[in-house]
């Protein structure tokens, strides 16, 4: 009786330590992943700033500030006519006033939003480019990279691994509304390929170990 009851400690004591180690193991993992995910867009972002609307378009570009009251302005009628309109369409651009002593002087077509739609888009690009290297590699590596069991760098790639996969699905959401119709299935289908290989991957680690 005693014997018995001596083992079932043994044995409640070994699963508590086996329940300590999987949440350590846990933690490990997953703080892996959340670091090694925000160091990657951290270094793209580093390479390749995000553009800033502000930089590109100021939403008062041509107020010229005037502190004298509505009525003491004299202000005469300037308009645009469908020609203008038309021409600025076809800039991809917008009419915008132009102001000059409290009063509207002109109208210029402003292509800054086209601008910085470009080169946000340029962004998007590169940012896809580079998450989906730096993401397969870590993928890569954390798969075929040897370790043992349970080990401290099984944990390590593990978090690799994850965090390999979150860089290259944040990518491809990010850019995926500027990719075209007929690529955006083809990137599904590899992205989906990869993930089934992963998992196949890792299973037949496992049988081996």
């Amino acid at each position: 009786m005693r014997k018995v009851y001596i083992k079932k400690i043994n044995n409640n004591h070994r699963d508590k330590i086996i329940i300590m180690i999987n949440i350590k193991k846990s933690a490990i993992i997953a703080s892996i992943a959340i670091l090694f995910a925000v160091f990657i867009f951290s270094f793209i972002n580093a390479i390749y700033e995000e553009p800033n609307y502000d930089d590109f378009c100021n939403e008062n570009p041509y107020l010229d500030k005037v502190h004298l009251p509505p009525e003491t302005l004299n202000c005469t009628s300037t308009g645009f006519n469908d020609e203008d309109v038309t021409a600025c369409d076809e800039q991809e651009g917008r009419l915008e006033p132009i102001y000059e002593g409290g009063c509207v002087k002109a109208y210029k077509c402003e292509t800054c939003h086209k601008t910085y739609e470009e080169e946000s888009d340029k962004h998007k690009f590169f940012v896809f480019v580079m998450s989906s290297i730096l993401g397969l590699t870590a993928v890569i590596t954390s798969i075929y990279l040897p370790y043992k069991k349970n080990s401290l760098k099984e944990w390590i790639l593990s978090g690799f691994l994850i965090a390999g996969l979150i860089a290259i699905f944040i990518g491809t959401i990010d850019y995926f509304g500027e990719m075209h119709r007929i690529i955006k299935p083809i990137i599904i289908l590899i992205e989906i390929i990869l993930v089934i290989l992963v998992a196949y991957k890792n299973i037949e680690n496992k049988k081996k170990k």
